[in-house]
């Protein structure tokens, strides 16, 4: 569900956090993990996983410093440091030592409540590629805009815009809609 979120208080907190008040990062904690974690699932479809990438965004916010303070969009830089640690993950592995077995033991499909349509929703997010369902789940799931959606994925607007629009094409194929 799309929400509105508070970069201001956000940027206090990276302040904190940036000068010494460890306190800071629970809130941003709670106010993030959710968020984060729908966006590592995209990307690796296991639960583990994604709350290991949550972990390691959270590790990075604690030991980066005053670099902190220049952040201008918190939630784009959170999810930018998840997205660029997956990227990170796939890059140093090889094929068939992946650190991240994607797709092979969960789903999107596992993690999405029992509602009418879901399980075929859920497994037409699954058929996308990576960057497309990770435009969705931030679109549609995180409300991010575009914009957004390019900053945390490290893509200009008009990539991430066109990723989310092969995205929906490709999801009413698989679904059989016509609309």
């Amino acid at each position: 569900m799309p929400h509105a979120r508070d970069d201001r208080r956000d940027r206090e907190l990276l302040g904190d956090l940036a000068s010494g008040r460890r306190e800071a990062l629970g809130e941003l904690y709670d106010r993030h993990s959710a968020s984060l974690f729908r966006h590592g699932l995209a990307l690796t479809r296991r639960t583990a996983d994604a709350e290991d990438l949550v972990q390691a965004v959270f590790v990075k916010l604690a030991t980066t410093g005053a670099e902190l303070l220049g952040v201008r969009n918190p939630a784009s830089y959170l999810h930018r440091i998840l997205s660029t640690t997956w990227l990170d993950s796939q890059r140093r592995t090889t094929a068939g030592q992946r650190a991240v077995e994607i797709g092979v033991t969960g789903s999107v499909e596992q993690q999405v409540p029992a509602l009418e349509g879901s399980i075929d929703i859920a497994r037409a997010l699954d058929a996308l590629p990576d960057v497309q369902r990770e435009a969705v789940v931030l679109h549609v799931f995180d409300g991010f805009s575009f914009r957004e959606v390019g900053r945390a994925t490290g893509v200009s607007l008009f990539t991430a815009a066109a990723r989310y629009r092969l995205a929906i094409a490709r999801l009413k194929t698989i679904l059989g809609r016509t609309d």
